[in-house]
């Protein structure tokens, strides 16, 4: 069973985290071959502040 994570920095609106879960879903069953029912999808998404880039905070 494959399963996918995403990590994103700040919220998704619903509607956003539907589309991600369908696209992601689908290039995955198409490049594995397995199919969707098995395709499991996460979607963290974690604050802003706690993500740093160039050594400052994303916030």
């Amino acid at each position: 069973m494959p399963i996918i994570t995403l990590e994103n920095a700040g919220e998704l609106s619903k509607e956003k985290k539907q589309l991600l879960i369908k696209r992601l879903t689908e290039v995955v069953a198409e490049i594995t071959g397995k199919p969707e029912t098995y395709i499991y999808v996460r979607i963290d998404e974690v604050p802003r502040e706690n993500f740093g880039i160039g050594g400052k905070s994303l916030s």
